[in-house]
């Protein structure tokens, strides 16, 4: 992703900590809010859900939360209105999987971590950016990473 590793030094910003129950999901969520995009907040947390960095307590809250505003989440989950909300591909949750793989071993090489938030929200900075490339699957592209989240696991 352009952000992160367009720099040598690589300094990643203040993380809050994810939220662990109803409350803390009321408090992250606010600063979107304020910002009349709470649809956003649920994006970054869908994609740290794909990677696989969402703690149990967390996923609970933001279910909780979900449940709690029924005319919102019109199709009755966050995942879901997040799906149809942004009419997500197919093949998003591959992109999501393939960038993480990809930039946390750049991560790592540099000596760093790639926090799953820092992740998320500069994945949706790329994936909403005019003339994004981020889920387009030119050629074997697609193949190719599904290859590699395959190795990945493997």
């Amino acid at each position: 992703m352009r952000k992160l590793f367009g720099r040598k030094n690589y300094e990643p910003p203040e993380i809050p900590p994810f939220p662990a129950s109803l409350d803390e999901v009321h408090d992250a969520i606010a600063p979107y809010m304020a910002q009349k995009r709470p649809l956003d907040f649920f994006f970054e947390f869908y994609v740290m859900e794909v990677i696989g960095q969402l703690p149990p307590e967390t996923i609970a809250a933001l279910d909780s939360f979900s449940n709690e505003y029924p005319d919102i989440f019109e199709t009755g989950d966050w995942r879901s209105e997040v799906r149809s909300g942004f009419e997500l591909s197919d093949t998003i949750d591959i992109a999501i999987l393939d960038l993480w793989y990809r930039n946390s071993e750049i991560a790592l090489q540099r000596g760093t971590v790639y926090h799953p938030w820092h992740y998320a929200i500069n994945f949706a900075d790329n994936y909403f950016a005019d003339g994004s490339q981020v889920d387009v699957w030119p050629g074997d592209a697609l193949e190719a990473a599904k290859e590699r989240i395959a190795a990945h696991r493997g």
